[in-house]
């Protein structure tokens, strides 16, 4: 075996690796440095990769309350590491060779509600279309309209958040009704837009008050969609808050996050009748198996219903 460095170094060897030669985010990059540190601790060392030690540690974080997801997760951290340690032959076993993935329990996507949706929609659609007063500012306007066209992209278009976060004016295609976006793996994919979607982004298009702030944009963000206060696009967490302060007041309870509204999106699309690879399509899924989960959730829906309406759909024997 070749001179080796402490594992430490290694570690950041590996880290480097997968930005510079995979070319993975930074944000990729940092996720598998702070799972490998979590498991192996501040001060690593060789003999913590011995499978048995690996698996010694990574049953323990199930003992202490780690999810099976999280266990998961440092699993293909440890098995993509080991490859990388293996290649450089610094190590002569795969740290990964014991190991199987834990179980995860079924966990099945939170949908809102259609009537708590409509409800919503009422309410940010009343103040985007509202007279200037006292009680009432153009910039308070403004951010209804905002808040109406995000919910527009989350719901009616099943984008994820990071896809509605950075869109530029030029992703979108108004007489067209379409907006392409970048999601997953760089891919990009072509996206219908619902005609209220089409005309609530028209307005803010022409909304002074979005326009004003935009002029104070950043070049890195001078055709954002979304214009923060400070020269920058709005940030992922100030748009999950937009759309959280639009469905408390109508979720009673329900999930308020951006994820839930591309959930009920696809939910709703096929309690109507969309076929699966559609709405496959429409989402950005590599496989079928991604969008398999909403059909589950579409039978348990329509099931509840039949239920709650039919004289005997309550009745067991």
């Amino acid at each position: 075996m070749p001179d080796r460095p402490g594992l430490d170094a290694a570690l950041e060897a590996f880290c480097t690796w997968h930005q510079l030669e995979r070319g993975h985010s930074l944000r990729t990059v940092q996720s598998y440095r702070d799972d490998l540190r979590s498991l192996l601790g501040n001060e690593p060392q060789w003999e913590h990769l011995a499978p048995k030690q690996v698996r010694t540690l990574l049953a323990q974080g199930l003992r202490t309350g780690l999810s099976p997801a999280t266990v998961a997760r440092r699993i293909a951290a440890v098995r993509s590491l080991g490859r990388f340690l293996l290649s450089k032959g610094w190590l002569d076993t795969d740290p990964a060779k014991l190991l199987t993935l834990p179980k995860k329990p079924s966990r099945l996507v939170q949908v809102i509600d259609d009537n708590r949706l409509n409800a919503a929609f009422e309410n940010v659609q009343t103040l985007s279309e509202a007279t200037p007063s006292d009680a009432l500012t153009a910039a308070d306007i403004s951010r209804a309209l905002r808040a109406r066209c995000l919910l527009e992209l989350f719901y009616g278009s099943g984008l994820r958040l990071s896809e509605a976060w950075s869109l530029n004016w030029p992703n979108l295609d108004l007489p067209r009704r379409t907006v392409r976006v970048k999601g997953k793996g760089n891919k990009e994919r072509l996206v219908p837009l619902t005609d209220p979607a089409v005309e609530c982004l028209q307005k803010w298009k022409e909304d002074p008050v979005r326009q004003r702030l935009s002029m104070k944009l950043t070049a890195v963000d001078a055709k954002a969609l979304w214009p923060g206060p400070r020269g920058r696009r709005l940030s992922r967490r100030q748009i999950e808050n937009i759309v959280a302060a639009q469905l408390e007041t109508s979720s009673q309870g329900g999930p308020t996050h951006p994820h839930a509204l591309r959930h009920s999106f696809a939910t709703h699309l096929l309690d109507h009748g969309a076929d699966l690879v559609s709405v496959k399509e429409m989402l950005g899924h590599s496989s079928l198996a991604a969008t398999q989960v909403y059909t589950h959730v579409s039978i348990e829906r329509l099931q509840a219903a039949h239920a709650q309406a039919h004289p005997l759909g309550g009745k067991q024997g």
